[in-house]
Formats: structure tokens, sequence, C-alpha cells
């Protein structure tokens, strides 16, 4: 057995235990792809692979330059790959949508999705050269011709035009609280977009924090979705917030002032 049928078996088995499947004759590939059904996700096995080669590209790139603290092959699986692409179910994607990925860092969760919905245009953002250099690369090894990468920092990009009320979809990853993230985020939706946060489950205090963003920035009450990682790995929640009238030209203001200051 060579070292990557080893490596395959070794993922088949914890995911197959994760999931709590008879994983005999099961690839990799039927493993997730059961998941994900499990979810109300598709995957064929094209975009399992490519996947896979992200993956493989992240935990090698994750030697060298610190993209995630998360460094073994199965939970890079669990808590990067399945955790990105679980809450698309509550998201309603369409073709030729346009969603930002704010604050991407190793590119999660955007290269996953765009792998998984090449019809939709992406575009990964972070403010730390390194990583945007390293994510470029990714993109350019997947051959993902739906991202594109930049190097930005997000209150001058809601300040910009190419990028001001310009998305259908920005979400975050641990990028900041749900406060500050709101005055990031929200001036780069049109009307009637959706800002979605990536939160664990301790979200209220975050929640009722952001009260008086909500109303300045001319947000609707968020909707918050709950769901699992398998294997009793987390539980997780999805906050969506809608924009419901134009952003108000002072905000977001000068670069530093959300972080420091939120509303």
């Amino acid at each position: 057995m060579s070292h990557k049928q080893y490596l395959y078996r070794r993922l088949t088995d914890r995911l197959g235990k994760i999931l709590n499947m008879a994983i005999d004759r099961m690839t990799p590939f039927q493993v997730f792809e059961s998941f994900l059904e499990k979810e109300g996700v598709r995957i064929n096995e094209a975009k399992y692979n490519k996947m896979n080669q992200f993956v493989e590209l992240l935990m090698e790139k994750n030697k060298y330059l610190n993209l995630t603290r998360i460094t073994s092959e199965e939970d890079v699986w669990v808590k990067h790959i399945f955790d990105s692409l679980i809450p698309t179910r509550f998201l309603k994607l369409k073709k030729d949508m346009k969603i930002m990925d704010l604050g991407t860092g190793g590119g999660i969760p955007g290269i996953p999705m765009a792998i998984l919905y090449p019809s939709i245009d992406f575009v990964l953002v972070d403010s730390v050269n390194k990583k945007v250099e390293a994510i470029r690369e990714f993109v350019k090894e997947l051959k993902l011709r739906n991202v594109k990468v930049i190097c930005a920092r997000a209150e001058d990009l809601g300040r910009n035009p190419e990028h001001r009320d310009q998305y259908d979809i920005v979400l975050s990853r641990a990028l900041a609280a749900l406060p500050i993230l709101i005055e990031y985020c929200v001036p780069l939706i049109h009307l009637y977009g959706f800002v979605s946060a990536y939160k664990g489950p301790d979200y209220i205090d975050e929640l009722s924090r952001s009260r008086n963003a909500i109303v300045k920035l001319h947000a609707e009450r968020p909707k918050i979705s709950h769901y699992k990682l398998p294997g009793g790995m987390g539980n997780r929640s999805f906050i969506q917030i809608t924009k419901k009238r134009v952003t108000p030209d002072v905000y977001p203001r000068r670069v530093g002032v959300p972080k420091t200051n939120p509303l």
C-alpha cells in the first residue's frame, strides 16, 4: 500500500466513524458524498477531487505559512471543508451570483464553495499579503476561473465604488465580532443582499451587542440557523443579515475605527 493509499484509507476510516457509517468498500468520496447528501448538499467526484487537492495544498503551505491552526487532515476535512459547505443549504444560491469571502485567511470558506458552485463568482479578500499570495497559488493550481483574490482592508472596500453595494452575499468566518462585522460587510451588499456569518454556539452576546450596528447600517433583524459538525466535533450557528435600505455614506468608518470603537 502506497503512502497516498494509506492516507486515503485512514481518512475513510476516520470519516466513517465520525459519520457512523459502514465503510466497507466505500471510497473517501462516497463517505463524503453521503454525509453532504444528508445535509441537502450535492457534490460529484470531480469536485471532491478538487476539494482533496485543496486540502493537500493548504496543509503543505501551512508548514511554512500560518494559514490555519488546524493541522490534521481529518480535522481539516471536518472543521474546514464540511463547515464551509453545510451552511450552503441555508443560502438561496443561483447562477451568476457575486459572493465575497471577507477575511478569507487560508481560502475558507471561499475556495470550497467556489469548487462546489462553479457558476457563481467569488471574490476572496484578506488584508495580509502573504496569505493573499498563497490563495492565488491555490486558485491557479485548482484552475478556479470563478475566483478573484484581492488584498485589501474591509473599510477601504466599503468606500470603493467597485465593491460598495455590489455583492449578493458577503461571507465571513472568524474575522471579527458581529458588531464590527456588520459595519465591514453591510456596505458591500446591494439592497436585500445578505451578510452571512459563521459563528459558534455562543453567539447570543455578540447578537445583543449588534443592535445598534443593525439599526445604524439599515439592516434587518438577523436570521439564525444552527447545524452540527459530524462526530460531535462542534455546534455551529449561521447568522444572516439582510440590507433593507441604502447604507449611510458615513459607513464604514475609516480603517481601524470599527474595531477599536464598535457601533
